[in-house]
Formats: C-alpha cells, sequence, structure tokens
C-alpha cells in the first residue's frame, strides 16, 4: 500500500497567467498594519496603493476613476505561486509531551462516527496519531470501499486491519476498540434513524503479529491524519474525513480503569477549541471551522426549537469537510502601515507583471479614523454580502446549487470568473454546498475574494453586481460631493454599534445590504432614532440574519431555515448560529422584517432587464415633496429611470411596501415599477395557497416600491426597492434621472440635518 493509492486533492495548473491574492485584515484604520498576501506565476511584480473610485470600463459607465497614494507603498518584488489548503480537523498538539496510551496493560477507544460522503477519492481518518516513519501510532479510517481501516503502528512495521462496516451515508454507528498486548478488539455498531432497521452489528477479534506500539510522540488528530499511507508520512494533514464525528473517548485498562481524555465537544461551541473533559488536560484546537451546533447521536424531538445553549444534550458533534477553509494562511509578501491621514474608503493594491499587463486589484477597506466635520455622509459597504457571495460555485451546473435561467445561462466569461473556477482551493460562499452535500454556513475574509474587484462583471447576471456597482454609488458621491462623505462597512457597524454612525446626517446603504447582523441593524435603527436620515439604495437588502464573532471578525455564520430564497437550509435543530447561539433565517421570519425600518421588503427577484418607474400622481402633486422632483423633465416624471447598465431602474432584485408586514403607515408611495417579465417571480415566503401568479407578467406583487417617510426620531427614510438602481446612477457618467433624484434626496436631507444629537 503506496502513498500513491490516495490522491488528496486536483493539482492546481502553475501554467496559467495569473496574479491575486488579499490583504489581511480586509478592514483596517489608519495606523494600523495591513498584511499583504500575493499569488503569481509571474516573476517580477510592481505594485502600489490606490483608492477606489469606479472601476468598470463599459458603455455608457463612468469612467473607470482611481487615486494614486503617493505615500503609500510603492515597489517591486519577487512573484511566487501560493497555494491554499482546505480540510478541517482537530488537534490535539499535548499528545507529544508523554506516552499516553502504553501506561497501562491496554487501551480502550470509543467514538460515534456519522459519515457524510462514502465514495471519497480517498480513505476518511476518523482519529489518528500515527507516525508511519516511526512504526507507531494508531489511525482508525474510512475507506472508499466501505472498510474500516485501522492502521496500528508495531514493532515490525504497521499493520492494516480491513473491517467491512456497512456504514449507511448520514446514519450513525458507534466504535469500540480494545488493545490489550497483542490482541486486538473491535465493535462497530450501527445506531437506527426513526423505525429503520439497521444493519447487524460486528465485532472483530484477532492477534497482531508483533507488539503494539501507540505512541508516537506526534499531535493527535480527528478528522485527518499526518500519514499518507501505513508505510509514508505527509508533510499535511491529509484524508480529511467528510461527516460527524462525537465523543471520543481513549481509556487505560488494568486492574485499574482510567480515562486518559474523554473528549465533549458539547463544551466550547462557540470556539474554536476541544475540550477533554476527563481532567488530563488534552485540550486542542480546531483548524479551519468545522461546522459546530449541529445534531449528534442523541438529538432527539424533545429538542425542537430548542438551540444548543438551551439543551442539556444533543449537539455533541463536530461536522468536518474536506473543503473548509477559515485561513488561507499565506505567506505575507509585505506589510505596510496604513497611512494616519488616509481617507477612508475601498482601497486596493495594485499588483501588476513588470513585463506584460496582466494585474489584479486586490481590495480592502480602510474605516475613518478621525471625525471629519465636512463628512455628513457615511456610505456603508454591504461587506457581510460581499462575504456571503464570496467565491461563489454557482455556475457550477453539477451541482443543485447552480443558477438556472429559462433560456440557459449565457457566461461572461471574464477574467475574474475564470479564476473562481480554476482557484478551487480558495473556499466557498454561503451559497455552496461542500463535497459531502451539507450546506455551507461559514464565510472568511482570509483569503483571495475573487468576486470583490472593482471590474467585477456577474458571470450569469452580466452586470456590475455587490462591490463593483456599490463602487457606482461611491463615483457618484466623489462627483458631487467631494470630501463631504465617508466610508464604513458592515463590520463597523457591527462591532461598533450606532457610535460608528453618530457624526452623520445621513447614512446611505450598498445596492444589495443583504446579510445584516443584529448589531448593525441596531446600528441604523438607533441612526434613525437619534433623528439622522436613511437611504437605502437598493433591493433585496436586510433579509438574511448573519452573525460575526469579534473576537475573530474574519468569519461570518449564517444558518437558513426552510423558506427564503436559498440554495439550501438548515434542518430543524441546526438553525442557532455557532458563533453566539441566537437562532437564524430570515429577518422576517424571526420578528424583524426590514419594513419596519426601511418601509419596503423583499418580495421577487429575476435575471430580465429592468423596468422604469412609474412616479405616483399623489406624490408629484404633493407640495411637500417638490424637492424630490426638482431637476426632472416631464418625460421623467411619467417615466423614472428608462436606462441603465441593466435595463431599468427596477431589477434583479425587488422590495416592495406592505404595511400587513411592518411597512409604517405614514409612509408615501412615490413611485413603482410594472410589468416586469417573466424572468422574475415571487421570493417563496411571499407565496400561500394557491401557488398560482406568481411570475412578473401576472403578479402585480412583482415589483419595486419607492417610499419616503418621516420617522418619530425627526430624520427621513428614503428607499427604492431594486438592487439596479446604482446601475441606473451611473448611466451616461451620472447625467441621468436617477442621478438627480439621488442627489435631490441627499441634498434635502442634509439641509435638515440631524433632529436628535443626543449619544
Amino acid at each position: 500500500m503506496v502513498a500513491s493509492q490516495y490522491p488528496v486533492r486536483p493539482a492546481l495548473h502553475h501554467d496559467e497567467k495569473e496574479i491575486t491574492g488579499y490583504v489581511d485584515p480586509w478592514v483596517v484604520s489608519p495606523g494600523e498594519t495591513a498584511h499583504v498576501k500575493i499569488s503569481s506565476t509571474k516573476p517580477k511584480l510592481k505594485y502600489q496603493l490606490v483608492r477606489l473610485l469606479q472601476g468598470l470600463d463599459m458603455p455608457h459607465a463612468p469612467a473607470p476613476a482611481k487615486e494614486i497614494i503617493e505615500h503609500g507603498p510603492k515597489g517591486e518584488l519577487a512573484g511566487r505561486f501560493q497555494a491554499s489548503h482546505p480540510g478541517s480537523y482537530a488537534v490535539v498538539d499535548v499528545w507529544r509531551r508523554e506516552p499516553l496510551l502504553s501506561k497501562s496493560e491496554g487501551v480502550e477507544i470509543d467514538f460515534y462516527v456519522q459519515p457524510w460522503m462514502l465514495d471519497a477519492p480517498h480513505p476518511q481518518a476518523i482519529l489518528s496519531n500515527l507516525d508511519a516513519a516511526k512504526n507507531a501510532g494508531i489511525a482508525v479510517l474510512l475507506d472508499r470501499d466501505n472498510q474500516l481501516l485501522v492502521w496500528i503502528g508495531t514493532s515490525n512495521g504497521v499493520e492494516v486491519n480491513k473491517i467491512a462496516s456497512s456504514a449507511r451515508e448520514r446514519r450513525w454507528f458507534h466504535v469500540r476498540i480494545t488493545l490489550k498486548a497483542r490482541e486486538f478488539q473491535l465493535q462497530l455498531t450501527h445506531i437506527a434513524s426513526g423505525n429503520e432497521i439497521a444493519p447487524s452489528s460486528t465485532t472483530i477479534h484477532t492477534s497482531l503479529s508483533s507488539t503494539p506500539r501507540l505512541d508516537s510522540g506526534s499531535p493527535m488528530y480527528f478528522a485527518a491524519t499526518r500519514a499518507a499511507s501505513p508505510t509514508s508520512a505527509s508533510q499535511l494533514p491529509v484524508h480529511f474525513f467528510n461527516g460527524r464525528i462525537e465523543a471520543p473517548r481513549f481509556k487505560a485498562l488494568g486492574r485499574k480503569t482510567w480515562d486518559i481524555a474523554r473528549y465533549d465537544f458539547s463544551v466550547g461551541i462557540d470556539t474554536d477549541e476541544i475540550f477533554d473533559v476527563s481532567g488530563s488536560g488534552l485540550d486542542g484546537i480546531l483548524v479551519n471551522a468545522p461546522t459546530r451546533a449541529i445534531r449528534a447521536h442523541d438529538w432527539d424531538h424533545k429538542l425542537i426549537g430548542l438551540g444548543w445553549k438551551e439543551a442539556t444534550y444533543g449537539f455533541g458533534a463536530i461536522h468536518f469537510h474536506d473543503d473548509d477553509l477559515d485561513d488561507a494562511a499565506w505567506d505575507t509578501d509585505f506589510e505596510f502601515t496604513v497611512p494616519p491621514d488616509l481617507r477612508s474608503g475601498a482601497y486596493a493594491v495594485e499588483v501588476q507583471d513588470t513585463e506584460s499587463d496582466l494585474k489584479d486589484a486586490i481590495v480592502f477597506f480602510v474605516r475613518p479614523k478621525v471625525v471629519r466635520p465636512q463628512a455628513k455622509i457615511a456610505f456603508v459597504f454591504s461587506t457581510f454580502t460581499y462575504l456571503a457571495y464570496a467565491n461563489e460555485h454557482m455556475y457550477d451546473e453539477t451541482k443543485s446549487t447552480h443558477i438556472s435561467f429559462p433560456e440557459g445561462v449565457q457566461l461572461v466569461a471574464s477574467d475574474n470568473y475564470y479564476k473562481m473556477v480554476r482557484r478551487h482551493d480558495l473556499g466557498l460562499a454561503i451559497y455552496d454546498l461542500h463535497s459531502d452535500g451539507s450546506g455551507v454556513v461559514y464565510s472568511t475574509t482570509k483569503r483571495p475574494i475573487l468576486n470583490v474587484r472593482p471590474d467585477y462583471i456577474h458571470w450569469g447576471f452580466q452586470r456590475p453586481r455587490e462591490f463593483s456597482a456599490d463602487l457606482l454609488m461611491v463615483g457618484f458621491l466623489e462627483k458631487h460631493f467631494g470630501d463631504g462623505y465617508d466610508i464604513l462597512t458592515d463590520h463597523d457597524l457591527h462591532l461598533r454599534g450606532r457610535a460608528a454612525l453618530s457624526q452623520y446626517d445621513v447614512v446611505i446603504s450598498g445596492s444589495h445590504p443583504e446579510y445584516p447582523s443584529a448589531e448593525s441593524l441596531d446600528a441604523y435603527e438607533g441612526h434613525a432614532k437619534n433623528g439622522g436620515s436613511l437611504i437605502y439604495a437598493g433591493g433585496n437588502g436586510f433579509y438574511w440574519k448573519s452573525v460575526t464573532d469579534p473576537k475573530r471578525p474574519h468569519r461570518m455564520e449564517v444558518r437558513r431555515a426552510d423558506v427564503g430564497a436559498r440554495t439550501h437550509e438548515n434542518p430543524p435543530g441546526e438553525r442557532h448560529h455557532a458563533l453566539n447561539g441566537q437562532l437564524g433565517g430570515l429577518w422576517r421570519s424571526i420578528g424583524r422584517p426590514p419594513n419596519e425600518l426601511w418601509g419596503i421588503g423583499s418580495c421577487a427577484s429575476g435575471k430580465g432587464p429592468g423596468r422604469p418607474f412609474i412616479p405616483t400622481d399623489e406624490a408629484l402633486n404633493n407640495p411637500s415633496l417638490e424637492w424630490l422632483w426638482k431637476g426632472l423633465n416631464e418625460e421623467s416624471r411619467k417615466l423614472l429611470g428608462t436606462k441603465g447598465l441593466a435595463g431599468g431602474a427596477s431589477g434583479d432584485e425587488l422590495d416592495r411596501l406592505d404595511i400587513a408586514i411592518g411597512s409604517p403607515a405614514n409612509a408615501i408611495l412615490l413611485a413603482r415599477s410594472e410589468r416586469h417579465d417573466d424572468h422574475f417571480m415571487l421570493f417563496n415566503e411571499e407565496l400561500i395557497f394557491p401557488m398560482i401568479g406568481t411570475l412578473g407578467s401576472t403578479s402585480p406583487l412583482v415589483r419595486s416600491d419607492m417610499v419616503y417617510y418621516e420617522t418619530n426620531g425627526g430624520g427621513s427614510v428614503f428607499s427604492v426597492g431594486s438592487i439596479n438602481w446604482n446601475n441606473s446612477l451611473a448611466w451616461d457618467g451620472y447625467e441621468n434621472d436617477v442621478a438627480q433624484v439621488t442627489e435631490n434626496v441627499i441634498r434635502e436631507f442634509l439641509a435638515r440635518g440631524k433632529k436628535n444629537v443626543s449619544p
């Protein structure tokens, strides 16, 4: 048995022309250190720091714009290729410290396991401290032939024991291994699910050819091993397990028995640690963020509705995946101190091959450090949404999560798209499935995020989306308001709450602020209650709940329930976040619909070209709203936003006013879209029996509603209900009616100021 029998993962091709990278941390303050990590297939590179203002080069878009930061980092460096190493596991390094398994007459090892992928191209390690070079230690694996493998180091080499497991996907079984001198015994017991009939238990009893050597002086791994095969070691952990492991226990046998180590994975669910509850202190750490707060072998229907914080049992398992990635852990090419006078904004380290035009713009964000009295506007980049879609694989038609359209997908095959396809080592998005079919719940900033680029065009929607669309608003603010605005991110609102918004009169959302946390919503609501004004310049906003741990701000978690526009869902019992125990799902479903603050809520989506807004007669003839329509000609007063980089101003994902869901009774309907085509359809949470009339041509509920209302805090809210808004805002260099309305609203809100300035 040699290592070549066990392929680990597809190799990356170094012959492609490619530059990519990331900056860590992703959101920084002036004066902090930024670490720049680059991968390149070219040997010599040059770099500079730029502030991004607009990155698209397409017909009718504003010209690409950036500001070179002359006192920022600039220079040349040697290029080298860097790869990431996905795969989650637990490691207990203190197993190195002394002999633990050979101090008694024998040892008993038992654990529960639930495999989720039986056809993996490699054996999957459940636990291992095997050092193949020393012929010492033990490893337990599940083979691709559905056999349980036990590799045992002995004085004559590593012995291989194979046991037919009859393992079934997504079904639990329990294993107990007993080793006394040369005697080897294994008991495998299947656990029935519900009323099904489980396979019969298996017991084998045999003798090893020589004395086992169970202490290897190596760490103990769960869900991975450092043994590439029984006869060869691996420099890195390999053979990652896809599935759930629970309650591994190591017991010393003899006249007196005691626990060498006993792991309870229900302890510290909100941490990256595993805890030995035997008292031996053999605690470990988790690598690459496997999924916690999931159902264990003893979860039952009595726990329905309870989260892991309330339950006293049922959550003692961890789900490991061979494609988990929490930290790409690339080497740093250079680091720099963010200049103390650097203005807030979206920045990029531009890296280019010195011999060609091959380049990349590695995006990161700089928050404001000091109060600038002239900055009364804050624009909030939707960094949580960017993480949700980071490196998404919805183009992959072999997956159930792929996007499909009636006429098929017309790919925009850009360099960014090809990088996303090629670099399978850069982790997954919240919209993806793991290789074992379970849904992804974590996303991380510690990796290149290839669809957060200033020139990104969505491969399927054929338009700027998320970050590149949000930059269109930055270009607009730069043109019309100069240095009168600051840039913030979802992360800033999450970490600082409404204090992050205290100096601003007007706060503007991104085009797709889909994934707020409770803390970021509190910041927006606090701003409104404090007399500030809000502009929701997008669609499908404030839809799913996300969670980010202040101690690990690079990681975001999303748990989905069985309603909402989604590519997968978490089953009952697994809808509470591991990072803080809070219930996940749609904000609408858990009691905080976006309508209550923003006046509208998400209702429909579609790929087709956008439609214009039709201003209402009531709003056009309302003397108190004359400021809104200032500068519009008669044509725009009939149809507003007929043109844009994605068709009309109402498109992509749409939001609607609905008093029954929570829209304020004093909200004024300013304009609405009509007659979207049948690429558009209602979201499933909008549907009640009978499920008919759900398409754009048949349902009057498929529309964007533009609304305005005044808050009880003294401020105002203006919402447009369309992701496409920025694409029309930018048309012909911001010289259009959507840009005029946007400018009118901002200037009116600035003129009013903040009514209530209490902290």
